[in-house]
């Protein structure tokens, strides 16, 4: 029987070059599953792509053993920097540092595949299905769209005062005609008192037709409660899933709304019209952003201010006049972006540095801000895609 070879040079060097992507520093905590399953799966691809390319380079005994040292090597010292990393991330967010057992499991999917490796055609096909099946078990869902009635109700009620006024346009009935939603949506909240606040928020809803209690409560806190707040759900499934689908939806029913109550408002006497706020997270933010683009075009001087929050890397225009951008550093939200392939994210200048910022790697960036998309919402307010009442307490005030 003889003695097993080691893999060709190429093979190391390969599965080396995989798992330094995998092991690059991103910009929230992980936990061991995740960043096992990513090291696994990049060092895996490049050893396989090593393997095609060494299929037609012979490679000496003695140089296998040379790279396999040295890719041992340099692993395992990439390894130790990401935990180091890991416990950095920890240490600024106030939770427990990287323990034996967080090491174990995100080490264990590598060992794994390894030891595939090493074993016969067969049984390769067998573990390979028995990992892909764990893998496919363990990696969060995305979470389901609330239903409408939910959504319009958590709008209404969310840490609500016995001063809040709130109107949710919801996606029930036949009507899907964004002008004749926003009309009626405007005309209830005319009929509720809306005229005789101070200040109304057009609040532009995430995919789902989530709107930010946070936000909610900050606006009212910010003008005593002088203010009433608005919305008109565009879609019900997942933010996610809508932006990578169309973000036009956000932009045409946030353009409507603001359009109609624009009208409305217009029509009063000009010492008791209320200030115009228009507000959005993440892909809310993209709406926000063409409401706020054609009110400057078709009724300048009409918005009082825009806040942008958490608003995807190069949809909205971040330095537009009368406009605030609140933004975390570890949000990978604003700087998920194709071009993190090739160049550094380009980050809104108002962004926090709520935690340590990750240096930026060719390939490596677009990696790691993929895979923090996946945690984003598992944060405090303030951190990753989860924001607070400063949502609402920034903006200025502005002259009725």
């Amino acid at each position: 029987m003889s003695a097993p070879r080691w893999p060709h040079s190429l093979v190391s060097t390969g599965a080396l070059m995989g798992a330094a992507v995998a092991l690059a520093p991103g910009s929230l905590p992980r936990t061991g599953l995740i960043a096992g399953l990513l090291l696994a799966a990049f060092g895996g691809l490049g050893a396989l792509l090593g393997a095609i390319a060494g299929h037609w380079r012979p490679c000496g005994n003695r140089s296998r053993r040379i790279a396999a040292a040295v890719a041992g090597t340099l692993g395992l010292a990439f390894f130790t920097a990401m935990v180091l990393w890991q416990n950095d991330l920890r240490g600024a967010l106030g939770t427990r540092p990287v323990d034996a057992v967080w090491i174990v499991t995100a080490l264990a999917p590598s060992v794994v595949v390894a030891a595939a490796c090493a074993l016969g055609r067969r049984s390769r096909a067998v573990v390979a299905v028995v990992a892909a099946a764990l893998a496919l078990t363990a990696m969060p869902s995305p979470a389901g769209a609330n239903p409408a009635e939910a959504v319009a109700t958590t709008f209404v009620s969310a840490d609500a005062q016995p001063s809040s006024l709130r109107i949710y346009g919801s996606l029930e009935g036949s009507d899907k005609d964004f002008d004749n939603r926003a009309a009626a949506t405007v005309h209830r909240w005319q009929i509720a008192g809306g005229m005789e606040r101070g200040a109304v928020v057009v609040a532009v809803p995430t995919g789902s037709g989530w709107v930010d209690g946070d936000a909610l409560r900050g606006f009212e806190s910010r003008f005593g409660g002088d203010v009433s707040v608005i919305a008109l759900q565009y879609s019900d499934i997942p933010s996610w899933q809508a932006f990578l689908g169309s973000p036009e939806p956000a932009r045409a029913s946030a353009v409507a709304l603001v359009s109609a109550l624009v009208r409305t408002v217009g029509a009063a006497p000009e010492s008791s019209r209320p200030s115009i706020y228009v507000y959005g997270q993440s892909l809310g933010a993209v709406g926000a952003d063409a409401a706020r683009s054609w009110a400057e075009r078709r009724a300048p001087d009409s918005i009082c201010h825009t806040v942008l929050v958490g608003a995807p890397a190069d949809s909205a225009a971040l330095a537009a006049a009368r406009t605030t951008v609140v933004a975390n550093g570890s949000d990978p939200v604003v700087r998920w972006s194709p071009r993190l392939l090739w160049q550094p994210p380009v980050l809104p200048p108002a962004t926090s540095s709520d935690l340590p910022t990750p240096p930026w790697f060719p390939v490596a960036g677009f990696v790691q801000a993929s895979v923090d998309l996946i945690g984003a919402l598992s944060y405090p307010a303030g951190h990753g895609h989860q924001y607070g009442t400063e949502q609402g307490l920034t903006v200025p005030s502005c002259p009725r």
